[in-house]
């Protein structure tokens, strides 16, 4: 059970903690693609941050639970310690609150809401709060909060606009319904669904249509418009093949990096092995399915067992 100030009063309470205080209060808001509970994901998954956003580095983890996390972060490149508190205090609504050097203290309200199947509704308040000899500075924290914000939601889009597009096509994840412990469960959450047919393909068939643009490695895209997947050729009898989706959480692999027979995610820089089939070894199950190399036909289908 969970008890805290209702967002309505907290510049009131705050004022009323410590007398001289002043509080000042700015908002954003933004429509987001994906639902709730997803939105709920991309802010519990601090795994991404270093990855997706530039504004963050390495944080140190203190403690967390279900419901909450608590972070020590630095300010930019400068030797200042911060932490984070961030809490989940009802569904699509969290407190993250920091102070800078004892003297402000930062209290931000996020709201997810539901606006239709594909979309869904993002507000984030903020209130700042000092002594009021340093109210001068709170219209420039104020300004930089709301350009840092715009700033996120723009970077966090990849990630919102794939997941609203995987679940569209019915995948699913084992770290749903997400807490702050599955959000950064650094494991093969991703479920995918079910190949409507064996996906088959001729070893002659790889042509300069199927290639995908990556700068470092010449790679193949094969399969359905819902399921599909990348594949290395090293010859005509030496394969490598991931799906498309990232076997984590469902990053597009077709960004990711490849090196060696391994692909490291865009998203939170974990590195998959592929299946890597030869005349030698032509059969592996791996990630949800069978891939088999026989008489110069790879065949792609559902691992059942």
């Amino acid at each position: 059970m969970l008890r805290s100030i209702d967002k309505n009063y907290l510049s009131k309470a705050i004022k009323d903690f410590c007398k001289g205080t002043s509080v000042t209060t700015g908002n954003f808001s933004c429509e987001a693609p994906g639902s709730v509970q997803d939105l709920e994901w991309n802010h519990m998954d601090q795994s991404h941050r270093p990855f997706i956003h530039s504004t963050y580095s390495d944080e140190l983890r203190i403690s967390v639970g279900e419901n909450f996390a608590n972070s020590l972060t630095k300010w930019g490149n400068w030797p200042f310690f911060i932490n984070v508190m961030d809490i989940r205090v009802n569904e699509g609504q969290y407190y993250q609150t920091f102070t800078i050097g004892g003297l402000i203290y930062l209290h931000t309200v996020i709201e997810m809401g539901f606006i239709d199947d594909e979309n869904s509704s993002l507000n984030i308040e903020w209130h700042i709060s000092s002594h009021w000899i340093l109210k001068p500075i709170h219209k420039l924290l104020d300004r930089k909060i709301y350009n840092l914000n715009v700033r996120l939601q723009d970077e966090d889009y990849v990630i919102r606009s794939q997941r609203a597009l995987l679940r569209k096509y019915g995948y699913n994840f084992k770290s749903d319904p997400p807490n702050y412990y599955s959000s950064n469960q650094l494991t093969n959450n991703t479920i995918y669904p079910a190949l409507k047919k064996s996906v088959k393909i001729k070893v002659e068939e790889f042509s300069d249509v199927n290639i995908i643009a990556n700068k470092k490695e010449v790679l193949y895209k094969f399969g359905e418009k819902e399921i599909s997947f990348i594949i290395k050729k090293f010859s005509n009898n030496e394969f490598c093949i991931w799906p498309s989706a990232c076997p984590h959480e469902g990053a597009s692999l077709e960004n990711g990096d490849f090196c060696e027979g391994r692909v490291t995610c865009p998203w939170h820089g974990l590195s998959f092995t592929g299946s890597k089939l030869s005349n030698e070894k032509n059969i592996i199950s791996k990630y949800g399915f069978i891939y088999k190399l026989e008489n110069g036909l790879i065949t792609i289908s559902n691992d059942i067992s």
